[in-house]
């Protein structure tokens, strides 16, 4: 008997009605090119075999490959053993669909990093901690909108789609978990000149969430920067949208304001 592992941040899905929805959800197709990131013990991975042909998998437990690899899909999964983290953006762009149940622990870097393969034939579907799922996909103006919710929210329309409890898991986490629908924007109103910096601005924006804009930016920014800019210096970071981040990254940009 396999036992989960904390220090991946493993829980087994064993909830067979969830299982069937979210495949459903993701609907396999034969000319379908599926990645699953940490597959373990094959929930969702051996049900989706029984529709298609092939999946490719990322996973960075040893014993897991070793399971996968003596199941009767064996043949068809293809097994990257690595960090998923630690792959390079291009990897991604062999799949149309992009799926996982993510350790909660990494999941916010692993969100972070497929905005960088942002492409507008995927589809993503994943399984978060309730509460990211809902940070991800509020509107301004919420007390859990902040720096994720904005950088998922200009690469990506969120929908969250369902409800996991814990009961559903062995062993159970602690917490409620979602299933989300990432759905890549197909235009932008104003794209993002500088990825890194947008990045920065709203890690600067969100540093201390209480206070206003005006004191956060008060090193890179003057009120007559805000003027230009149409904001108001006296608002609070979570009252601004995507496009007004967007508008900050560009106007410093193209000055050449560093942080």
């Amino acid at each position: 008997m396999i036992k989960a592992k904390k220090k991946y941040g493993q829980n087994f899905l064993i909830d067979s009605t969830v299982t069937k929805n979210i495949v459903d959800l993701i609907n396999p197709q034969d000319e379908d090119t599926i990645l699953e990131i940490g597959p373990g013990l094959g929930s969702i991975t051996f049900p989706i075999l029984d529709k298609i042909k092939k999946i490719d998998v990322i996973e960075i437990d040893p014993d897991m490959v070793t399971f996968l690899n003596n199941s009767k899909y064996s043949k068809k999964i293809n097994i990257h053993t690595n960090d998923i983290l630690k792959i390079q953006d291009n990897f991604f762009e062999n799949f149309n669909k992009i799926i996982g149940n993510l350790p909660y622990y990494i999941s916010s870097e692993i969100l972070i990093k497929i905005c960088n393969i942002n492409k507008k034939n995927k589809k993503i579907y994943f399984m978060l901690q309730k509460e990211v799922a809902e940070r991800i996909s509020s509107p301004p103006g919420n007390k859990i909108y902040g720096r994720l919710s904005i950088i998922i929210q200009y690469f990506y329309d969120v929908e969250k789609l369902f409800d996991v409890a814990p009961n559903s898991f062995n062993p159970p986490p602690k917490i409620n978990s979602s299933i989300v629908e990432l759905i890549p924007k197909k235009e932008f109103k104003e794209k993002i000149l500088n990825f890194v910096n947008f990045e920065k601005i709203t890690k600067l924006a969100f540093g201390q969430k209480r206070k206003t804009i005006k004191n956060n930016f008060r090193e890179v920014l003057s009120e007559a920067d805000f003027k230009i800019l149409n904001i108001n210096p006296q608002n609070r970071p979570e009252t601004l949208g995507v496009d007004d981040f967007v508008r900050i990254e560009n106007y410093m940009d193209k000055r050449k304001i560093k942080i």
